[in-house]
């Protein structure tokens, strides 16, 4: 174990609590060097470790051992970090309420275990929470790193669309189109600190995923001008605190967001309504409820919606482009809804639908591709409140600036087991 017996110590007291990490990995005997050395981190389940099984939540994948590192660990290992566990996700990443996995089961939110954690990266979340890690990476095509850091009171990055690099798909060599544009991976981590300082060390162009782009980490300095989402206290609070740091705030209403989040949905379950069948022998009935009430409020879109929607995509990455050039950085609610119950998107079409609702400006921001950090800002009724700062195309450091001056570091009482 060498350096890393305290923090596997601690793993060890507290996963059986928190149901957090599916797998603890072999650690190296020898002093890791580079800029995170000593650092441990968790990867969600369904991203590449050398030498481990990603499972994608499936008992059935527990020998699907890889021989290689994802693009992202492997710039993370060659950093001086090292990866110390899978974490635990909704089985085959198709729910994104809640972290419950046929493999390991249910993952446990550390500020009230009767409320969800959030999805669909929520061990990695807990995790991060726990202090069992540093960071941990994982993945959002619609709230996915952003809901559960709100859920658990952490920071999280999601990046611009072709930002970092990424590893395979589950099923297939390459992603379809609707992952290839939805999903992006990135980092949870207890600070925006930590989260400006991993973007740093992922950032950069990859010839094994071309979508990644020669960008530098930081830009030009801008105006501090803010534009943000009115209707959510905590919002409205969080823009206060940003005026007195000496942002220009003004109240603004995103573009074509009830249109964008729906199709950013209807897109996601076109593969799914296309091999329904399929899809339900694969991964059981469990699955098929939440695919059923998914399909039910957003149905799957015919080749003709789907050529539309890729114009209306352009359009809608145009107009949100034209926003953030007045605006640098909008703040928007991760969830108007503070908490959830762990079968919340379970009960009916009409509760997954609410929830939807309540996690819009995820969506939304996953459809156009434009990066987004979730900050905690404080707390009420013993819960995280939090907000996410979303801005401009690969300017994530406008959003990492503007999260720093709300964030308030939270950190729950653990319980060990």
């Amino acid at each position: 174990m060498g350096m890393f017996t305290e923090q596997l110590q601690l793993i060890e007291t507290l996963n059986p609590v928190y149901n957090a990490l599916t797998s603890v990995f072999d650690v190296p005997d020898e002093q890791p060097t580079g800029p995170l050395a000593g650092s441990v981190f968790s990867v969600k389940a369904n991203i590449d470790v050398a030498g481990a099984a990603t499972t994608h939540g499936l008992k059935s994948l527990t020998g699907n051992v890889k021989s290689s590192d994802a693009p992202i660990v492997a710039r993370l290992r060659a950093a001086g970090a090292t990866p110390i566990g899978h974490a635990n996700m909704p089985t085959l990443n198709a729910r994104g309420l809640h972290t419950y996995s046929e493999l390991a089961g249910h993952t446990i939110n550390p500020w009230n275990a009767t409320k969800s954690p959030g999805g669909s990266s929520g061990g990695d979340a807990v995790a991060v929470a726990t202090g069992m890690v540093r960071f941990g990476i994982g993945n959002d095509s619609g709230g996915s790193l952003r809901l559960p850091a709100f859920l658990n009171g952490v920071c999280a990055l999601k990046p611009s669309y072709g930002r970092y690099p990424q590893g395979a798909a589950f099923g297939q060599p390459d992603p379809s189109f609707p992952t290839q544009v939805m999903t992006v991976e990135g980092p949870l981590a207890r600070t925006v600190a930590d989260l400006r300082l991993v973007h740093g060390l992922l950032c950069g162009a990859d010839p094994s995923d071309p979508r990644t782009v020669p960008v530098p980490a930081t830009g030009s300095p801008v105006a501090k001008i803010a534009g943000f989402v009115p209707g959510d206290p905590v919002v409205e609070e969080a823009v206060k605190r940003l005026a007195d740091a000496g942002y220009e705030v003004e109240a603004v209403t995103p573009p074509r967001v009830e249109e964008a989040s729906e199709l950013a949905m209807r897109m996601i379950a076109t593969p799914i309504a296309l091999q329904f069948d399929q899809y339900v022998a694969f991964a059981g009935e469990d699955l098929a409820v939440y695919a059923r009430n998914l399909l039910a409020i957003r149905p799957g879109l015919d080749i003709g919606e789907f050529l539309a929607l890729t114009g209306t995509r352009l359009a809608v990455q145009r107009e949100w482009a034209q926003l953030l050039d007045r605006y640098p950085v909008l703040v928007a609610p991760v969830s108007t809804t503070p908490s959830f119950e762990r079968e919340d998107d379970r009960h009916s079409p009409e509760a997954l639908a609410a929830y939807f609702e309540a996690t819009k400006m995820c969506e939304v921001t996953s459809f156009v591709g434009v990066p987004a950090v979730a900050v905690p800002t404080g707390l009420r009724d013993g819960l995280p409140t939090g907000v996410q700062v979303i801005s401009r195309m690969y300017r994530e450091d406008l959003a990492l600036d503007a999260a720093a001056v709300l964030e308030t570091p939270l950190s729950p009482a653990v319980s060990a087991g």
